[in-house]
């Protein structure tokens, strides 16, 4: 047997409770308090990750975790949201399998396509639009997730290749922090 619907509101009355949700939704969505709610579940999975994980990306995920504790400092809970997003991409990255996927049917392919394009297309978006106000540390971490995408996306390990390129996705967000919160800190070849 169906479930009952629910009675229909009045259209007057619907669109009322539809703009109405709509601007608390937006208001929430986009607000401090969510932002940092969102950094700290972020946190909390990389902290069960983190022992699962390889030695090369432990310290990968420490610039990011180390940048995000300095936005939260600095009262930007969305550039620490957006940090630890990348870092916890770049953990299920690692993690994913590197070799080619068994059996993915031609309209799961074309929808991995899809999205893979979209992540690339809108992280060089962000990435180019936002070039000159980041830290320099985030630019190899970038790189090397982009690249770990390609090179899983041409292998077929799709779920590793959506990961990173998720992370590279969000890592692009990452502006806006003082360039002096990386001063003195080693450069090194980051690798995912």
């Amino acid at each position: 047997m169906a479930p009952k619907k629910a009675p229909k509101k009045h259209p007057a009355k619907a669109a009322k409770h539809a703009a109405k949700k709509g601007a608390k939704h937006k208001d929430e969505k986009h607000s401090g308090a969510n932002d940092m709610r969102k950094a700290y579940e972020h946190l909390g999975r990389l902290a069960a990750l983190r022992p699962m994980l390889a030695a090369t990306v432990v310290p990968q995920l420490g610039v990011l975790t180390d940048l995000a504790q300095q936005a939260l400092a600095s009262g930007d809970a969305k550039q620490a949201k957006d940090l630890l997003r990348a870092g916890e991409h770049l953990a299920f990255g690692s993690l994913a399998a590197n070799t080619k996927e068994p059996r993915v049917s031609e309209e799961l392919l074309e929808a991995i396509h899809a999205d893979y394009e979209d992540l690339t297309d809108r992280a060089e978006e962000h990435w180019e639009r936002h070039e000159a106000d980041r830290p320099s540390t985030v630019i190899p971490l970038y790189d090397a997730m982009r690249e770990a995408a390609d090179r899983a996306f041409d292998k077929g390990a799709y779920r590793r290749a959506l990961e990173f390129a998720r992370g590279a996705e969000a890592l692009a967000h990452a502006r806006g922090l003082d360039r002096a919160l990386d001063a003195g800190k080693p450069q090194k070849k980051l690798k995912a």
